[in-house]
C-alpha cells in the first residue's frame, strides 16, 4: 500500500495570511518590501525550515515577471491572485547545466498565432503549478516570454518527487498554441526580463542554501559538545575543532558574499550584475559541499537517517546543486566577463 501523497501546499495559506508573499513585492504591486534583503533574509529562514512551498519559484521570479507586464489591468490582476495565495505561477525554464542557454522549445508561427514544441524538464513545483511562464527564442533570436496555462491543449504535465522531497514535473510540449493574449507584453527585452528573473532566482536559492548551512553548523556543533567518546566530548579533539572552525569560515565568506549580491541587484540588469550572482552561486556551492558533507560525516552513521535533520539538510543542498545552473556553468559565466 502506497503512502498518501503529502500536502506541498500546506503552508502556502498561512504565507499569504501572515503576508509573507505580499513581502516580495513593492507597494506598487501590492506588497510592502520587495526588495533584495528582504527576499534574501525570508529565503534563509524557508531554507532553515526546509519549507518545500513554491516562495522562491512564484512570488519572486513570477512575481518579478508579472509585474513588469506592460498590461497594467492583467499584470495587477496576476500579481493579487499571487499574493493573495490563489494562483501558482512559475517561471518553466532548463536550469541545468547552464540557466543562460537557449530555450529549449521549438517555434512555429502560424496566423494568429504560434505553437510551441519541446521539453522542458525538472520544473521545480510544477506539479502543483496553475501556469508556467515560457521562454521561447523565435527565428529572429530574440525571447519571448508566454503564460501557458496547465490545462493548455497539447501540454502534458508529468510531475514526480525530487531528492529533497518537494514536487517538480517534466513539461511536454506538443504544438501547443499560444495566442497573442498569452504573450507577455514588456517594456524591456524578454531576453533583459528573463536575466533578471534569473539574478533574483540566484540570490533567492544561494541564500537559502546560507540558512541552510548556518542550521547545519548550529545542528553539527551542539552534536559535538554532547556526543563523548573515550570520556571526553567530541568537540574537545583538535582535528575535530578545525574541521568544525572550516565549516563556520564558508559559512561567513558565504554570508559576507550574499550581501554583495545583495547591492549588485540595486542595478539594472547586465553582465556584470549577472556576473555577481555567478559568484553567489559558485560560493554557495562550495560551502554546501563542505558543510553538508562535514555535518554528515561528524554525526557518523545517524547522519544520513530521516531521523536527524541532517540528512534533510543535506539531500536539500544537494537538490540546490542543480538548480540555477551548475557551478561549472557560472565559473565560466564568471571567466567571460571578468
Amino acid at each position: 500500500m502506497s503512502a498518501p501523497i503529502p500536502n506541498r501546499l500546506a503552508l502556502w495559506p498561512l504565507f499569504a495570511e501572515q503576508g509573507v508573499i505580499a513581502a516580495a513585492f513593492d507597494d506598487l504591486h501590492g506588497g510592502f518590501a520587495g526588495d533584495a534583503r528582504t527576499i534574501a533574509v525570508i529565503m534563509a529562514e524557508l531554507g532553515a525550515a526546509l519549507v518545500v512551498e513554491p516562495y522562491l519559484a512564484t512570488a519572486v521570479v513570477a512575481g518579478r515577471i508579472l509585474s513588469r507586464w506592460t498590461d497594467s489591468a492583467r499584470s495587477q490582476r496576476a500579481t493579487e491572485a499571487i499574493i493573495s495565495g490563489d494562483l501558482i505561477c512559475v517561471l518553466a525554464h532548463n536550469w541545468h547545466p547552464d540557466p543562460a542557454a537557449d530555450p529549449p522549445l521549438l517555434f512555429g508561427e502560424s496566423p494568429g498565432m504560434v505553437h510551441l514544441s519541446g521539453t522542458i524538464r525538472a520544473v521545480r513545483h510544477g506539479d502543483v503549478a496553475h501556469s508556467f511562464i515560457v521562454p521561447v527564442k523565435d527565428n529572429d533570436n530574440a525571447i519571448h516570454l508566454y503564460q501557458i496555462n496547465r490545462d493548455q491543449p497539447g501540454l502534458t504535465v508529468e510531475p514526480y518527487r525530487l531528492i529533497d522531497a518537494c514536487g517538480a514535473a517534466d513539461l511536454h510540449f506538443d504544438n501547443v498554441p499560444a495566442t497573442a493574449a498569452e504573450k507577455l507584453t514588456l517594456a524591456m527585452s524578454g531576453g533583459e526580463v528573463l536575466r533578471d528573473a534569473l539574478d533574483w532566482g540566484i540570490l533567492g536559492v544561494s541564500a537559502e542554501a546560507a540558512g541552510i548551512i548556518e542550521s547545519l553548523n548550529a545542528v553539527t556543533f551542539s552534536y559535538l559538545n554532547v556526543r563523548r567518546q573515550f570520556g571526553a566530548a567530541l568537540s574537545s579533539f583538535q582535528a575535530l575543532q578545525h574541521r568544525a572552525a572550516d565549516m563556520w569560515i564558508v559559512s561567513e565568506e558565504l554570508q559576507s558574499v550574499i550581501g554583495l549580491a545583495i547591492g549588485a541587484l540595486g542595478g539594472a540588469p547586465d553582465e556584470r550584475r549577472s556576473m555577481m550572482m555567478a559568484v553567489a552561486r559558485v560560493v554557495a556551492d562550495t560551502a554546501g559541499r563542505k558543510v553538508g558533507n562535514e555535518a554528515v560525516q561528524l554525526h557518523g552513521g545517524m547522519g544520513v537517517s530521516d531521523e536527524l535533520v541532517v540528512s534533510h539538510y543535506f539531500r536539500r543542498l544537494a537538490a540546490i546543486r542543480g538548480e540555477w545552473g551548475n557551478a561549472d556553468a557560472h565559473r565560466l559565466r564568471i571567466r567571460r566577463v571578468s
